[in-house]
């Protein structure tokens, strides 16, 4: 269950107080609570391959389609598992970001502008080709 705008805003104050106040401490806890979580979703994900892989070959040898897609269908979200933890989270809270304006989480920006950036930069170099010939 996704927390309300209220206590997301007062868990980031706690978290950028924590930062703040002892940022070795936090670091410690933040990676070794990832470690923690990285090598569940490693084990999880093994399991999860080698019962899928199991159901596939008994599905096969006994002919019943439906179990090998089951088996399927679990060695792919188990490798899904493992692509979706082993990407980075994000970056922890910096005091001097340049844009907070010095102070508090940076918000991570939109899909929009993400994009309207790129298209932007790929216009521009387009231009810069036509320019030049």
């Amino acid at each position: 269950m996704p927390l309300s705008d209220h206590e997301q805003r007062l868990l980031d104050e706690i978290e950028q107080a924590l930062y703040a106040e002892d940022p070795k401490f936090a670091s410690a806890v933040r990676s070794a609570g990832l470690r923690s979580r990285l090598r569940r979703a490693i084990i999880l994900s093994t399991v999860g391959v080698l019962a899928g892989l199991g159901m596939v070959l008994v599905g096969l040898m006994s002919n019943l389609i439906v179990l090998s897609v089951i088996g399927f269908v679990l060695v792919v979200a188990s490798c899904g598992l493992v692509a979706r933890s082993l990407r980075p989270a994000g970056r922890a809270p910096v005091a001097d970001d340049a844009r907070t304006g010095g102070g508090g989480k940076a918000r991570p920006k939109s899909a929009q502008q993400r994009q309207s950036g790129l298209r932007s930069r790929m216009e521009e170099r387009l231009r810069r080709r036509f320019d030049e010939s």
